[in-house]
């Protein structure tokens, strides 16, 4: 045994030493299969891309593919706010007219060619062009603006009035001018380019598959010219695999066909949380579910101008229920057009709780009286001989049956007759406000980055925007004006404190929930976080920290 014992020290010496290697070039806290890098990321979508360019991404496979291939100006970050991309600084002048942006000396397209005031002054005047095919108010915001080239890395823009959104729309991504110099605004959608894009984003296209017409995959990869502010992503090759509907992709998901379920339909959520291998990731979407209340008395709901109707109607709503039974959970109750914790949200603003007997107080301070209907003697409220007998349009897919249904079993309970009537989707119903004929809507109302909440709430959209529940009120538009026309948050804040006061006193939409984003990611993934969601391709805002690990464990 005496013979072992010198060979034994050596042994003992030599695994403290690599153990000491090992500690040096693996940090405390580290985890060396955790961090590890490089392999290949499967994204499962449901739908299929058509538009790889930046001025036409409206579906959300496109809106993927576009936030990864290319840059704008600046970005939205994890937080929601407009941060720096090609951009390196902007300023803004007293007069909130003139917008200056120095772009990066470093920044280049996929083939290497340098950005420059040229890209920008091309993808504007796309933009501005009277047949341009992409978003509509997105261009009629750029017809308003004069852009100009200060020199090779600097432009200025210069907009008729003040407008405090304007950074939201210097997001949009960049178009390589001398790719497409010569291509007319109104044959965008017919270029090549749409499915075989140069790009200036941190990743670049390497790969396009499809099946009878229609893309099954898209493959992407670094790219090699990608200067911008940032970490390098840790995954090397990213895939997009397309299913023509939730249960395809759920089954895709059960196969280890894919790592993740971006979009999956309701029914097929639960069924995907069951699943053992699976991690779920939730964030708040910014838009908010709310019913719009047509205030105007040729919707021959005349009830619903008194606000005290309108008011009983609010706390007659059991909104905890309605997230509970109706959507599983998936939700957070809405209490004004303004995210929650955000800088334009008042905390300190009205709030509606369920209070069903308050509800009927109200009605009776209106004039209303319960009276039994023959043959049914079900009890309704009338004044006058007229009952509160309402329609209520929903959409005809998704959550949306249900909820309306859950709503109209709420008010019905004290005595307010609802008629749901299905339409054939979303733009169905702002397609059937727009003859001003609709009495209640169950709609969704985006909250696209800045909180200006002037499209739906201005007296000046009543008749061709989106103020579809005709709310005309000269309190509430000033302050909108005030508020967009200074680049002061704080002053905005304020504007919007007090336009938020005044939304949840006079409702001219009931508000119900923000919905949830739920994100389906197999457990070998590590390092997944979602901030704020606007577009489900927000998902993919911290994919550089991303990691896979082969093994799932």
């Amino acid at each position: 045994m005496r013979s072992l014992r010198p060979l034994l020290i050596i042994l003992i010496v030599g695994v403290i030493a690599v153990g000491s290697l090992v500690y040096f070039f693996f940090p405390r806290g580290s985890n060396p299969i955790a961090s590890n890098t490089g392999g290949t990321f499967v994204e499962g979508v449901v739908g299929t891309p058509q538009f790889m360019n930046p001025l036409l991404c409206d579906s959300d496979a496109d809106r993927d593919l576009c936030g990864l291939l290319f840059s704008g100006l600046t970005r939205f970050d994890e937080n929601g706010d407009v941060v720096p991309d090609l951009a390196s600084t902007w300023s803004i002048s007293e007069s909130g007219l003139t917008y200056t942006f120095k772009l990066r000396p470093d920044a280049k397209w996929e083939d290497g060619t340098p950005i420059t005031a040229e890209d920008v002054l091309f993808t504007v005047k796309l933009l501005q062009d009277k047949d341009f095919p992409g978003r509509q108010d997105i261009g009629a915001l750029w017809r308003t603006v004069k852009a100009d080239k200060i020199d090779n890395y600097t432009v200025q823009f210069a907009l008729r009035q003040p407008y405090a959104p304007f950074l939201d729309i210097t997001t949009v991504g960049l178009l390589p001018q001398h790719i497409l110099a010569n291509v007319p605004a109104a044959e965008l959608r017919g270029l090549p380019f749409n499915l075989q894009p140069k790009g200036s984003g941190q990743w670049k296209l390497s790969e396009v598959n499809s099946v009878s017409n229609r893309v099954s995959t898209i493959a992407l990869e670094h790219s090699g010219t990608y200067t911008g502010i940032g970490p390098k992503p840790k995954i090397t090759r990213l895939v997009f695999r397309y299913y023509s509907n939730s249960q395809a992709l759920l089954d895709a998901f059960k196969n280890g066909d894919v790592d993740s379920m971006a979009n999956l339909g309701s029914a097929d959520q639960q069924k995907a949380e069951a699943l053992d291998d699976v991690t779920v990731y939730s964030s708040r979407i910014s838009r908010y579910i709310s019913v719009f209340v047509n205030l105007r008395k040729e919707s021959s709901a005349i009830a619903l101008i008194d606000n005290q109707v309108r008011q009983a109607l609010m706390y007659a709503l059991d909104r905890d229920a309605i997230i509970r039974d109706a959507l599983n959970g998936r939700g957070a109750v809405a209490d004004s057009p303004f995210v929650p914790d955000t800088w334009a949200f008042d905390p300190t603003a009205p709030r509606y709780t369920y209070d069903p007997q308050r509800a009927r107080q109200l009605l009776r301070n209106a004039g209303y009286e319960l009276t039994a209907i023959a043959p049914s003697n079900v009890e309704v409220w009338q004044k006058a001989g007229e009952a509160i007998d309402f329609t209520l349009l929903t959409p005809d897919s998704g959550v949306y049956p249900a909820v309306a249904e859950a709503i109209a079993k709420q008010w019905r309970a004290i005595g307010v007759q609802v008629t749901v009537q299905p339409v054939r989707n979303l733009a169905a119903v702002f397609a059937a406000t727009r003859p001003l004929q609709f009495q209640l809507a169950l709609v969704a109302v985006p909250l696209d980055g800045d909180p200006d909440p002037y499209a739906y709430w201005h007296q000046s959209r009543m008749v061709t925007g989106q103020n579809y529940t005709g709310w005309d009120s000269k309190e509430a538009s000033d302050l909108i004006e005030q508020a967009r026309t200074t680049s002061d948050r704080a002053v905005r804040a304020d504007r919007y404190h007090q336009f938020q006061k005044l939304w949840t006193n006079e409702l001219p939409a009931l508000p119900l929930y923000f919905p949830t984003y739920r994100y389906y990611v197999s457990s070998r993934v590590r390092d997944v976080q979602l901030g704020p969601i606007t577009f489900m391709s927000d998902r993919l805002r911290g994919l550089a920290r991303w990691t896979v690990n082969p093994s799932g464990n």
